[in-house]
């Protein structure tokens, strides 16, 4: 076996560096926003647009090449790669000097600096020599260094390379795209997750093991796949007698949301804050992501009780009394909600998705039958209810709480003289406390008792009614929507992007989602269902 690989836009990610540069080049307004694809095609369309882009290109290939990011994913790929002895090379249309360029600078030599600088020539974990490392002039020269380097597998970002007839058959063509496409014998995917299961087949422990020591210095003595995690894998993993949480979100393509960023530097912020009930960020490695972090012995909540219930209002307590001052700046919590307007565009959002969904009339009936009457009857009856302050605006900052965006019982342990332990800061961030109340009321994995509930929201309501005179009208009209807004998560499974992303995490090939699916459409059904008797009790 010997993998080709493209350079640009296929190892190399110059999304958001195109658009710097063009704004840079006043090509562009100030705060753009949009795909290098659109990017493109709005400047082909201006005056001398083929000239502009062309200029723009060996800008980027050139002067700016040290800026560009490696494709999330790449690293990962690589490294399997290396671990399994799987030979690659990497052959590149790219010309000597850019298109337009009065500085001369040489294209080729700035890829291969660049590739050095980002560690892709690292014997010790890398497959690539740099004298496996070709570049051509023409897309017909490429193809002709692809047969004669004897590549069996290819990967580019351009369908054009694979529909040249000088380009072979006996090739695996594997297209680097988001966009579907029916060219014979070609195989698509739009992350490098899915590109290494098809290319070296399921990941196994060994993979897992050559990681760790990229991360840590060292193999690990043991290490162990844990439970759950719907979202990350998780790994009980020992290194030199020192036992760690070893956490791989998933693949960036996948999901752009930085979970690792973002539960690193929020754990180092809470520990510098006295917050000692959760894990301690060891080390980070962003290329992989892969987060390291100090294990947590405990146990899962199997019985709720009221003093598991004090611990977590507790917490939200510390997250009120937080001292931002210093903290630079946490961006909103995935998904925020910070008014009444934006929660109802979400559940619209959610609903047209699924509506989307073919194939599937059980999910089709669920949704016109019974969850978008109720929807109706919500938004007639408890919009109006929120206060204005917040109904069509964002709610004010002095009013919200950086929130874990995701907090329960379901990420807690029970630790020493059944203390809590929370874990799983992955979308974390600034939002409005009535989500986070909303959210924790819900939650399928929940299941509190109506005591428990109410145990809750007056704690909630002591921690903030004070600083928030509307904060309970606000909270009562909100419950409804959140919950209805978890209906329609619970459902994820029927999307696509979700059933990728969590085959990413289960790490088992083609799990049975048909039974996962039912599954799922039975719990919204029982939520839609507590959602009818609350509206009648809550009049």
């Amino acid at each position: 076996m010997l993998v080709g690989l493209d350079f640009d836009n296929t190892i190399a990610d110059y999304d958001s560096l195109f658009t710097k540069v063009a704004m840079q080049s006043d090509l562009i307004e100030k705060g753009w926003n949009g795909s290098k694809k659109q990017l493109k095609e709005f400047i082909l369309n201006k005056i001398n647009g083929e000239k502009s882009w062309m200029e723009l290109q060996g800008k980027v290939y050139g002067e700016f090449m040290s800026e560009a990011e490696v494709m999330p994913g790449v690293i990962n790929f690589l490294m399997h790669c290396k671990r399994w002895k799987v030979p690659v090379c990497i052959v590149s249309h790219k010309t000597e000097y850019g298109h337009f360029d009065s500085k001369k600078i040489p294209l080729r030599d700035e890829a291969k600096k660049w590739m050095k600088k980002k560690g892709l020539f690292n014997k010790n974990f890398m497959p690539i020599n740099p004298r496996d490392i070709f570049f051509a002039d023409t897309r017909k020269q490429k193809i002709k260094r692809i047969v004669e380097s004897g590549c069996t597998h290819f990967v580019d970002d351009l369908i054009e390379v694979f529909q040249e007839p000088e380009f072979p058959n006996r090739i695996i063509k594997i297209l680097f795209s988001s966009e579907e496409n029916n060219f014979p014998n070609l195989s698509v995917y739009d992350n490098w997750a899915e590109i290494r299961y098809a290319i070296l087949g399921k990941e196994d422990l060994g993979a897992i093991r050559f990681l760790v020591k990229a991360l840590k210095g060292a193999f690990p003595d043991s290490i162990e796949l844990l439970e759950g995690g719907d979202n990350s894998r998780v790994y009980d993993v020992s290194i030199k007698k020192s036992r760690f949480a070893m956490k791989m979100y998933p693949d960036e393509l996948l999901d752009r949301r930085p979970r690792l960023e973002t539960e690193f530097n929020t754990l180092n912020f809470l520990h510098k804050n006295l917050v000692t009930n959760i894990p301690k960020p060891e080390k980070k490695n962003n290329q992989l992501n892969i987060g390291l972090y100090s294990w947590v012995e405990g146990k899962k909540i199997k019985k709720i009780t009221k003093k598991h219930l004090f611990h977590c209002i507790d917490f939200v307590k510390k997250l009120k009394s937080l001292d931002v001052s210093e903290e630079g700046g946490f961006k909103l919590a995935s998904e925020a909600c910070l008014s009444g307007k934006e929660l109802n565009k979400q559940i619209d959002s959610r609903l047209n998705k699924l509506l989307s969904v073919q194939g599937n009339e059980d999910l089709k009936n669920f949704l016109i039958q019974d969850f978008s009457p109720l929807l109706t009857k919500v938004k007639a009856k408890y919009y109006k209810k929120w206060p204005a302050d917040s109904r069509e605006i964002d709610l004010i900052q002095e009013k919200r709480i950086l929130s874990p965006s995701d907090f329960g019982f379901h990420n807690a342990l029970i630790t020493d003289k059944d203390s809590l332990t929370f874990l799983d800061f992955e979308y974390f961030g600034w939002d409005d406390p009535v989500k986070l109340v909303s959210d924790f009321y819900w939650h399928p994995a929940m299941e509190l008792s109506e005591v428990h509930r109410a145990y809750w929201l007056k704690g909630m309501e002591e921690i903030f009614l004070e600083q928030d005179k509307f904060f309970v009208k606000r909270l009562k009209a909100a419950l409804p929507f959140y919950g209805l807004r978890w209906t329609l998560i619970i459902l994820n499974e029927f999307l696509s992007h979700e059933i990728k992303t969590r085959k990413h995490v289960e790490v088992r090939g083609e799990d049975n989602f048909n039974e996962i699916k039912e599954a799922q459409l039975q719990k919204a059904a029982k939520l839609c269902f507590s959602l009818e008797k609350y509206t009648k009790e809550n009049s």
